[in-house]
């Protein structure tokens, strides 16, 4: 999700909802225990390694305990490194920049952990693979593909879920995530390194986390489809584009589930509030390394607000998702800070005018090479 939501999507969802209030989508009902054991149709986890999680399950501190007990995994270059994507819509490129030049300055480290949500989670993949995959990650941000994602639903906006057609950005995943991407991510997985993608599951209200290089270890057609719909749906804004349905069976009943953006639940996916107050009194993470790439600005800005329906809706919106950055910035750093982790941030400058619904080619590019010319010299991290 955007760190700033843009007044034009605003405008067109609350037009949307008023002239549609009497319209809603077909379901098939289900009650909430149906969804305690439910899992994706045709692809399932194991009780070792789970395809995923909801991101405030307190039963994940007992596991995360039991991991760094066991040894969390670290890299030839003696650390444990985490990078956490944020969410930004068209300024994912700025990660794009950002991962082309670090591997340029030469100090860019193996990632163990990566995770995405939203546009963070379209970028997360290539992240994980490593400087092999950059060409691939800038062609995606900058080479065009994206400028044609905003395609409006017409008379559809009406009856739909979404002012901008869905199919233009599963089009966009199913371009770049193939079968032998998957293929590489599963080798990666297998080494211990994780891959984890956020959506946000409407039906009851939770942020989930999916361990993509689970789904990906399964293999085959199946495995790959729930792949590109965890990566479409993480990347799908509400109101923007439609939420994606993921088919899923518990106990003989099958039903669909309803996934939006990760941004929707959490800004970006590091260490989720349940972890917060955790105290590793042994000592295993000290040393471990979490950084944090925004995909938007972090400051303030003052405007003047307009005395509308939408002014006052999009000022609002807007200041709700920058307090949530700012309190799980905050919330992360002092995780790090309890258990001596190096904690960092990078983002667009206070003084950025990127718009994160500006698709166009040569916005996209600037916004790339702010993070690249950032990474290079290392001023973008604060």
């Amino acid at each position: 999700m955007a760190v700033r939501i843009h007044s034009r999507v605003l405008a067109g969802l609350t037009l949307s909802f008023l002239l549609s209030a009497c319209v809603s989508g077909t379901r098939s009902d289900f009650a909430v225990e149906d969804r305690g054991g439910a899992v994706p149709m045709g692809v399932t986890g194991t009780d070792d390694r789970p395809l995923r999680f909801y991101l405030d399950d307190e039963s994940r501190v007992a596991f995360f305990e039991k991991e760094v007990r066991e040894g969390l995994p670290v890299g030839p270059d003696g650390h444990l490194d985490f990078v956490a994507l944020s969410g930004g819509g068209s300024n994912g490129a700025f990660t794009a920049g950002l991962m082309v030049g670090w591997t340029a300055s030469g100090t860019r480290p193996d990632m163990e952990i990566v995770t995405g949500v939203s546009t963070g989670a379209l970028a997360a993949p290539f992240v994980f693979l490593g400087p092999d995959w950059d060409d691939e990650l800038t062609e995606a941000y900058t080479g065009g593909a994206a400028s044609r994602l905003l395609q409006r639903q017409g008379l559809g906006t009406f009856f739909g879920s979404g002012i901008y057609r869905g199919e233009p950005l599963r089009a966009l995943v199913e371009r770049y995530v193939t079968e032998e991407m998957l293929v590489a991510v599963a080798a990666e997985a297998r080494k211990g390194r994780v891959l984890l993608v956020a959506t946000t599951d409407l039906d009851s209200q939770r942020g989930v986390s999916w361990d993509m290089g689970a789904i990906a270890i399964r293999g085959g057609p199946d495995a790959l489809a729930l792949f590109r719909n965890v990566l479409v749906a993480s990347a799908s804004i509400p109101g923007a584009f439609p939420p994606v349905l993921i088919p899923s069976e518990s106990g003989g009943l099958r039903f669909e589930e309803m996934h939006v953006d990760g941004g929707v639940a959490t800004p970006f996916l590091a260490l989720p509030d349940t972890f917060w107050s955790y105290q590793d009194d042994a000592g295993r993470l000290r040393g471990a390394r979490l950084h944090v790439v925004v995909n938007g600005r972090i400051a303030p800005s003052f405007d003047i607000t307009r005395d509308s329906l939408q002014g006052v809706l999009g000022r609002s919106v807007d200041t709700m998702l920058r307090t949530s950055l700012v309190s799980t910035l905050a919330g992360n750093r002092a995780f790090a800070d309890r258990n001596g982790l190096v904690f960092r941030f990078a983002a667009l400058p206070d003084d950025s005018t990127a718009d994160p619904l500006d698709f166009d080619v040569e916005a996209m590019r600037a916004v790339f090479e702010v993070g690249r010319t950032g990474a290079l010299d290392g001023s973008i991290w604060r």
